[in-house]
């Protein structure tokens, strides 16, 4: 099942420079978008749906009011370095910042989304493999009959595309160290593939002992918290290279970067802060209701 941390990557197409994407405009259909994404897993009954429509609409106004301007004061810092010389320990602290927003959304959606694991029939979970390789074969398909060159054919343009977005057009000297150094990279996809699969059989089998509310959720807890260790060796050193290429691609970009591509950057970040503010400031004072329960529920009294 997707995880609540799944439902907001999609700010981050906007981030990347998605065509005809604002971030107001997504993040405003977010709880159509995570219907949408949880309906290819499991087909919820009257119940579970109504349940998850409440608890996301709380999900989403604790995001907006108590995330969003997280987001907007770390984008402003951003912008006032990025106006300097961009050292390595900033990128770095950077994607600390990212990781734990990234943790906090999980552990706040992790009551949700437990109560909802543990009310599946079983027949949805007896759904749930089929469903499960149907979106692994998606997630993989441009890469699974692509040879090497073709693979970092792709990863040029897709980091051109985010540069573009963000720097406006790129000089010849930064299009040509992309792409001398995409012989760095090296496909991601079916490993990344094959640690979904290792993590998802053993989902499949806490799911078979989700009579018991108590270990369950303790199992699905430990499978969050400790997923890498299903990555394995060959995924762990693959992945681990190209975020250090990806590190390198970035910063190189930032320290080249021309005074007109400086100041579309920090444009770019300022409406986002703006978009972000202004996104907080439309929250309702008084949280949605609750969604109640559906297995967890208190006894009388």
């Amino acid at each position: 099942m997707p995880k609540a941390l799944q439902l907001l990557t999609l700010l981050m197409v906007c981030l990347a420079g998605a065509a005809g994407c604002t971030i107001g405009a997504t993040y405003n259909n977010l709880d159509r978008l995570a219907r949408w994404q949880v309906s290819d897993y499991v087909d919820f009954d009257d119940r579970q749906d109504e349940f998850f429509r409440a608890e996301l609409d709380r999900l989403l106004h604790w995001h907006r009011v108590s995330e969003l301007p997280k987001y907007a004061d770390r984008l402003e810092r951003l912008a006032r370095e990025v106006g300097q010389e961009y050292s390595e320990p900033a990128l770095e602290s950077l994607v600390q910042d990212v990781v734990a927003w990234a943790e906090a959304i999980e552990s706040q959606a992790m009551p949700m989304t437990v109560e909802l694991m543990l009310s599946l029939s079983d027949s949805q979970v007896a759904a749930l493999p089929a469903n499960f390789e149907r979106g692994n074969e998606e997630f993989m398909e441009d890469e699974v009959d692509a040879d090497i060159t073709e693979a970092r054919e792709r990863w040029v343009k897709s980091m051109q595309s985010g540069a573009r977005y963000f720097l406006g057009a790129i000089t010849r000297e930064q299009r040509d160290y992309l792409v001398a150094q995409s012989v760095r990279y090296q496909p991601e996809q079916r490993l990344w593939v094959d640690y979904r699969r290792r993590w998802q059989a053993d989902l499949l089998l806490a799911l078979a002992d989700r009579r018991d509310s108590t270990r369950f959720a303790q199992s699905y807890q430990r499978l969050v918290r400790e997923r890498e260790q299903y990555w394995g060796s060959e995924f762990t050193a693959v992945s681990r290279s190209n975020d250090a290429l990806r590190r390198d691609v970035t910063l190189m970009l930032l320290r080249t970067a021309e005074d007109g591509q400086r100041s579309r950057l920090i444009g770019r970040l300022g409406d986002f802060v703006t978009e972000f503010r202004e996104l907080a400031a439309q929250a309702d004072s008084v949280p949605p209701p609750s969604g109640g329960c559906l297995v967890r529920c208190p006894g009388p009294g």
